[in-house]
């Protein structure tokens, strides 16, 4: 599984440690790394359990900011009881960063490749859970959904029962964040093709899910 990947050297993290570094030097309008703190990025993250059913999705990830500059590194996200896990992978299978946000809240970081991550951790959970965590209350069939949650105006569009468009906007922020969806498994719970745009930071995220596991319900959950 996701969880029992093994950290490996310097060598076989080199292509995250390269995605990262791209990442920090690149984004154009995004402040300075340095200078950034956890509050910078708005919006509250929600509990692991938010997600109603227990998962790991692998994926690749590529993001892409400026002048046509793109970069790409192979992920995991695992979900399972009350704790949320997201691994960068090196092309070897090693862990190049590990976050874990168990039940408590206090995030857990691991970081292989010897360079700083460009954001802090919850900058990069806050685009796992915007992507892929519920938010608003299902729709049947087809039509839009507004909610408000924390201070963010959420509009979602559903057409057959699948979330095909979710934008994030606030009143003290100029532009929005945009997520599209594309479902190309029948049987899956997550979609296969997720487009973020982060008009707040000047970068986008296309996260291409190649494969999906769900977990069984730990015993009591009775989920």
């Amino acid at each position: 599984g996701a969880g029992d990947v093994c950290v490996g050297g310097a060598i076989a993290a080199m292509n995250v440690r390269l995605c990262l570094l791209c990442l920090a030097a690149g984004c154009a309008g995004a402040p300075d790394r340095s200078a950034l703190r956890e509050s910078d990025y708005p919006g509250t993250l929600r509990p692991p359990r938010a997600l109603p059913f227990d998962v790991v999705w692998q994926q690749r990830v590529t993001a892409s900011w400026g002048d046509g500059q793109q970069r790409g590194f192979d992920a995991a996200v695992q979900k399972r009881d009350d704790t949320l896990t997201v691994l960068g992978l090196s092309p070897m299978g090693s862990v190049g960063f590990s976050i874990v946000m168990p039940p408590t809240g206090a995030l857990e970081v691991s970081n292989a490749t010897g360079e700083a991550m460009p954001f802090p951790p919850r900058f990069i959970l806050l685009d796992v859970q915007r992507a892929f965590y519920p938010w608003l209350e299902p729709v049947e069939a087809a039509g839009d959904r507004t909610g408000e949650v924390d201070g963010e105006t959420i509009v979602e569009i559903w057409r057959d029962g699948r979330l095909r468009r979710r934008v994030f906007t606030r009143a003290d922020r100029a532009g929005q964040i945009r997520v599209d969806y594309e479902w190309g498994e029948a049987g899956w719970r997550g979609p296969t093709h997720v487009r973020l745009a982060n008009g707040w930071f000047g970068y986008e995220l296309a996260v291409d899910t190649h494969a999906e596991t769900l977990l069984p319900a730990a015993e009591g959950t009775g989920r």
